[in-house]
């Protein structure tokens, strides 16, 4: 029982602190001792400043607050279903798009040949805001954007039309399995952690073959927490939605296997734990 309010008191704080967020960006006014109470709990949290962040990034932490406890709540409710990503709730679904939006930038910084890139697959494109990001981060590239799951990708090609950019990103629908380009983009985006290791392990070879020779693709890993607990957590998380738990070394070898060139490892900036594995394809 200790145990049990422990992790109580920490799904809650979380709990407040999207709520808190979600009036400040909202407007709504909750009922002044329900204010109070929530300033309470990010004081004592430590996180009394985080109304001087600036608009994205509160937008962003609160819809990270409501998709973990989202995810969470899936689990409880569906704890027998099977592997992969079958969500269907947009608050998860738009919780991790916001998320992606991070990735087209760490990639941009990863190597000199990623500052100007012209063509760009999006594996997983999810809700879009990955390839909106992209096209935002490289601003004449035009983007591709694959998956396989009707509700991100009714949501993504809404979320496309919305920023006005349907000139420059393809929707498709379609696995990294049946990939069939051939000299096509500079970069490919490959999320290791929405991909079964095996789906990745056969669909690497294709990947080469789509880049355009000294192209590059770009797999991302996320670092393992080092608390054992919350690295058990994340694989949990990661295993349910479909995805593996990559070593660097593994995701090195799997490119060498696949016959890329100039296999390395870029960390993104602290406070992400997004890892990328870049690997070439030979000019």
């Amino acid at each position: 029982m200790p145990k049990v309010m422990q992790w109580s008191t920490a799904a809650e704080a979380l709990a407040a602190l999207g709520a808190h967020l979600s009036l400040t960006q909202s407007g709504v006014e909750a009922p002044p001792e329900v204010t109070e109470a929530l300033r309470k709990v990010l004081d004592a949290a430590g996180l009394g400043g985080v109304d001087e962040l600036p608009p994205p990034q509160q937008g962003m932490l609160a819809s990270f607050a409501k998709m973990y406890i989202h995810q969470a709540y899936e689990l409880v409710e569906a704890p027998g279903r099977s592997t992969g990503w079958t969500f269907t709730d947009p608050v998860i679904l738009d919780g991790w798009g916001r998320g992606s939006m991070m990735v087209p930038p760490s990639i941009k910084a990863a190597h000199p040949d990623l500052a100007n890139v012209t063509t760009f697959l999006d594996v997983g494109v999810g809700v879009g805001l990955l390839a909106v990001s992209a096209a935002n981060v490289w601003p004449t590239t035009t983007i591709v954007g694959i998956d396989i799951w009707d509700p991100s990708l009714e949501r993504a090609r809404a979320n496309v039309d919305s920023a006005g950019l349907g000139d420059r990103i393809s929707i498709r629908k379609q696995a990294l399995t049946e990939l069939s380009d051939s000299d096509a983009f500079d970069c490919v985006w490959v999320p290791s952690f929405f991909l079964a290791e095996a789906d990745l392990e056969k669909s690497l070879p294709a990947v080469l073959q789509a880049l355009r020779p000294g192209g590059w693709a770009v797999v991302g890993i996320m670092h393992t927490p080092p608390d054992p607990l919350a690295s058990a957590i994340f694989g949990l998380r990661t295993i349910r939605g479909g995805g593996c738990v990559l070593s660097t070394d593994r995701a090195i070898e799997l490119l060498d296997a696949s016959g890329f060139a100039d296999t390395h490892s870029v960390l993104s900036p602290p406070p992400s734990p997004l890892e990328l594995v870049l690997g070439q394809r030979p000019a």
